[in-house]
């Protein structure tokens, strides 16, 4: 597969320039039963830091990285059947992002997409629009007075082409990401002081009177009517919510039902990267703010969480990081997401963004950007072996000092559990290991003593 990569990418450009002819699926994971419980996002397919493969610009071969093994669909899908990942999000240059696709009225590009979605082992989750600032105004658009804020026709035409052609292989659209970004600006509200960072600057053609969440909401409500007419099994997921905030909660996505309605969405979707020690707290925040909205119905998925081993980069979390802090992470991050209600939960990242200062998203991954594994790697290996796929995972204690939690899988009980202080070994728990790995990955399980207790440190322990 890896020799033939470079000479199906052009056969694959040869035939996704110029008109969006549909694809004839070999498999179909529209309709396959696949649990999502595990995934990853961010996933840098094709990648190339620098030089060829640098560029955002899909129209070449030297735009994708064919040669680099580790960045490769194959070389990746293998790893991730390895490390027990069910799901992935974000391609990145396999993306359908509009600007990605038809960067120019007519001119369709799906090299790097054709390449992994039509390979795909697991389903993947794929963002509709942008990454960043979603609107269905053409990314070819110059001046903020034509943009839109309904499905025009050339936003149309979009949909229906990528639908239409990843339909019988996609089984989760996201209606762009992060929208609540647009507040930045908004004329009619304060945004937050880190609310223009380098990563999310809004498009040359913003709109001089904001794109509120009302109207937001009435734009999802349309691009999911075309999704859905388009591809019936289709299931949709609420852009993500950058977090848990006050303005997220009780303004955005109050502002957001209100524009649309309940029923456009089958999934809610959040991100959250600050101190493990808020997240149940905030994800119970969630909750109540469905409740009031009447979407209790409604299935959870975290689809962007994770932390940094670098101890100089401490924006968004200080224990201080290590490589040990990012493994235990793993756990205290995911494990809580499933034990505060959500059926699926996602790391942030796999292949982090380069080491260097000044990134401030560098060390993410739970392998380096040169492809070294790093402590991470083998806890999430851990999580993915010992507790997915899972039938309950039940919050037994959620408190400053205590967190317990009870996971059933088809293969038995398992326990997580991590605080200060100590506990009583569960009723048929007979080992147990910390889930961070020695220095070589590997894992010293050792044996409990049926009547007496553990004693509780932030690193979480694993029971069985």
């Amino acid at each position: 597969m890896k020799k033939l990569l470079p000479f199906l990418l052009i056969l694959t450009l040869l035939s996704s320039c110029g008109s969006p002819t549909a694809v004839t699926p070999a498999t179909s994971l529209a309709t396959a039963d696949l649990p999502v419980q595990l995934g990853l996002n961010f996933i840098r397919f094709f990648w190339n830091d620098e030089g060829p493969g640098s560029s955002k610009d899909k129209k070449s071969l030297d735009a994708l990285n064919t040669t680099t093994e580790n960045v490769q669909p194959d070389s990746i899908f293998t790893d991730f059947a390895a490390l027990g990942a069910d799901s992935y999000r974000q391609l990145v240059k396999a993306d359908v992002a509009w600007s990605t696709v038809e960067p120019q009225e007519g001119e369709w590009i799906f090299t790097g997409s054709d390449a992994v979605i039509k390979s795909s082992p697991v389903p993947p989750v794929l963002t509709l629009f942008a990454l960043q600032y979603a609107s269905p105004t053409p990314p070819w658009t110059k001046d903020s007075g034509d943009f839109q804020k309904t499905v025009g026709a050339e936003a149309k035409t979009y949909v229906e082409t990528v639908v239409k052609r990843y339909g019988p292989y996609v089984k989760y659209w996201e209606i762009g990401n992060e929208m609540d970004h647009w507040r930045s600006e908004d004329p009619n509200s304060t945004p937050p002081d880190n609310a223009k960072n380098a990563d999310t600057q809004a498009p040359i053609y913003s709109p001089e009177d904001g794109f509120s969440p009302e109207e937001q909401g009435v734009f999802f409500a349309e691009v999911s009517a075309l999704i859905k007419a388009n591809d019936p099994d289709a299931v949709v997921l609420m852009p993500g919510i950058s977090g848990l905030s006050a303005y997220q909660l009780e303004t955005w996505l109050p502002g957001v039902i209100k524009g649309g309605g309940t029923e456009w969405f089958d999934i809610m979707n959040y991100h959250y990267y600050s101190d493990w020690k808020t997240l149940g707290k905030g994800r119970d925040a969630l909750t109540v703010a469905m409740t009031d909205l009447g979407l209790t119905g409604k299935r959870v998925w975290l689809t962007e969480t994770g932390s940094t081993s670098d101890s100089t980069l401490t924006q968004r979390t200080n224990y201080p990081n290590s490589e040990s802090t990012q493994a235990a992470d793993v756990f205290r991050r995911l494990v809580t997401a499933w034990g505060h209600g959500d059926s699926a939960a996602f790391w942030h990242t796999y292949i982090g963004s380069p080491e260097i200062p000044g990134n401030d998203w560098r060390s993410y991954g739970i392998v380096t950007s040169d492809g070294s594994k790093k402590l991470s790697y083998y806890a999430f290996q851990l999580l993915a072996q010992n507790c997915v796929p899972f039938t309950d995972v039940e919050l037994i204690t959620d408190t400053s000092t205590e967190h317990v939690y009870k996971i059933t899988t088809a293969d038995g009980i398992r326990y997580v559990l991590w605080g200060s202080g100590s506990w009583d070994v569960p009723t048929g728990m007979t080992e147990g290991t910390s889930v961070v790995p020695n220095d070589d990955g590997s894992y010293a399980w050792t044996t409990l003593a049926l009547d007496g207790s553990v004693t509780l440190t932030d690193i979480p322990q694993l029971l069985k």
